[in-house]
């Protein structure tokens, strides 16, 4: 029952863990990284997981290159940037929005000014974080 179980939940973990951890490494690492999951896919038997892993593993062989992942990182950071960017005149527009709203005195227009402007704020600190990340992956492939 143990194995079943263990053989079953194993690949699901290699494929949940594989897309984190492929945007933020060197070429070296991924293809050490695919090689470990193809060795433990055939410790458990899984020829499915095998053969896709040996089809990435091909891949990642024939096209990865350091300088690309830096190049992928570098417009990552750039679209980052261009969202956080977006997000600040958003949430400027909104606190505009909230001043209008006040000057006219309407509660419901000001509540509604507020839950706009919490939005903007909420969606600008995510953008924020996501170009922290994105930075944070550069500098790995850089590093």
């Amino acid at each position: 029952m143990k194995k079943t179980l263990l053989a079953a939940i194993v690949p699901f973990a290699l494929t949940v863990a594989s897309p984190v951890f492929a945007d933020n490494v060197d070429c070296g690492t991924k293809i050490r990284a695919i090689e470990t999951q193809i060795g433990d896919a055939q410790k458990y038997g899984n020829t499915n997981r095998i053969a896709g892993l040996q089809d990435a593993l091909a891949n990642t062989k024939a096209h990865c290159t350091n300088t690309g992942l830096a190049d992928r990182a570098d417009r990552k950071v750039s679209d980052a940037q261009r969202d956080v960017e977006k997000a600040q005149v958003d949430v400027r527009e909104a606190e505009d929005k909230l001043r209008a709203a006040r000057n006219d005195g309407k509660d419901k227009k000001i509540r509604k000014a507020e839950r706009n402007l919490a939005d903007k704020q909420r969606k600008l600190r995510e953008k924020t974080a996501d170009l922290r990340s994105a930075e944070a992956d550069r500098a790995a492939v850089k590093g």
